[in-house]
């Protein structure tokens, strides 16, 4: 038998770094900058955890611990475990590393965890939690994977026809794309942002968590292309915009709006066609575009599948 462990708190962030570049599909809520930007504002503290067999690194997992009133503890993983280079482990190996995250993460009067495993749908990952000792509470996490390995006329191609057809009239409608490799202008997006969510009736993300995201991303990252912010200008008048955070060899779409008018002529199709090119340009692999639910938001829906991207779903949320 293979000798599975986390080694948790061990090593340099820029260790996790270097690991985390090596999964193909890492996601944001996994992000050591995620962690960092959730104790700034909640009040959580990131433990990183080294998932190895045999003494090699085969994985990692982030959890955001939260002590409330001294004695309750509040512990969140969303979106992992995460795996390096692509390979998934064997079952067995599978169910050693959640009954060891249980472990970690146990569950009692004085302890709440929230747990959404980045595992597939279906039965089989489902029995494999419950005998892990999790109980399922909520749906999972459902959301569309852009490839940005293919070639720019692959990617193209892979549209559907009446996004195409959207795309070449936006192209035509002289827009002017302002690239903002740094999100400076964060704040007006923010602003658009909650009072869309308030129109429609969603929760957004909070203003001071998305600036301080923006800077662990940027400033805190060491890097200057850790967050991505496209406008779609009609002159001098924005008619849409989005915002992409950067994290290992993948990027999440974060935030979009776009005008009435910007609906009409198809500005935020420019955006994306755009922002798929730049993050490409840039050595991202794979775009995750963040949520999607066919029954309360059909059309955001349809629009994220007509990229052509892989629609995924997690398995659940747990306890």
């Amino acid at each position: 038998m293979p000798d599975i462990d986390i080694a948790w708190n061990e090593g340099t962030v820029g260790d996790w770094d270097a690991l985390f570049a090596r999964v193909p599909r890492s996601t944001l809520l996994q992000s050591f900058a995620y962690g960092r930007a959730m104790g700034r504002t909640y009040g959580h503290v990131p433990r990183l955890g080294v998932i190895g067999r045999d003494g090699k690194p085969i994985g990692l997992v982030q959890t955001l611990d939260r002590r409330m009133l001294k004695l309750f503890h509040d512990r969140q993983c969303y979106r992992g475990p995460l795996w390096l280079d692509g390979t998934i482990p064997d079952a067995d190996t599978l169910e050693a590393v959640f009954r060891l995250l249980r472990r970690a993460c146990p569950g009692n009067p004085l302890s709440r965890v929230n747990l959404l495993p980045e595992l597939p749908a279906g039965a089989e990952n489902e029995a494999l939690l419950a005998r892990c000792g999790f109980r399922k509470v909520g749906p999972g996490y459902r959301t569309v994977w852009l490839d940005l390995t293919r070639s720019e006329e692959a990617m193209h191609a892979g549209l559907a026809r009446d996004w195409r057809k959207r795309l070449r009239g936006a192209e035509k409608a002289g827009l002017v794309l302002d690239v903002d490799w740094k999100a400076d202008n964060l704040p007006w997006l923010m602003k658009r942002e909650h009072d869309q969510a308030r129109e429609k009736g969603f929760r957004a993300m909070t203003g001071p968590l998305a600036v301080r995201l923006r800077n662990a991303m940027v400033k805190g990252g060491g890097r200057n292309d850790g967050a991505l912010m496209i406008t779609a200008l009609d002159g001098s008048t924005p008619a849409a915009c989005w915002l992409f955070f950067r994290h290992g060899a993948c990027a999440t779409s974060q935030i979009s709006w776009a005008s009435e008018a910007g609906r009409k002529n198809g500005a935020t199709r420019l955006v994306l066609w755009k922002a798929m090119q730049e993050l490409k340009q840039r050595g991202v692999r794979a775009l995750d575009l963040g949520g999607i639910n066919p029954d309360i938001a059909p059309g955001v829906t349809e629009f994220k599948l007509g990229t052509g991207g892989e629609a995924v779903e997690t398995v659940g949320q747990y306890r």
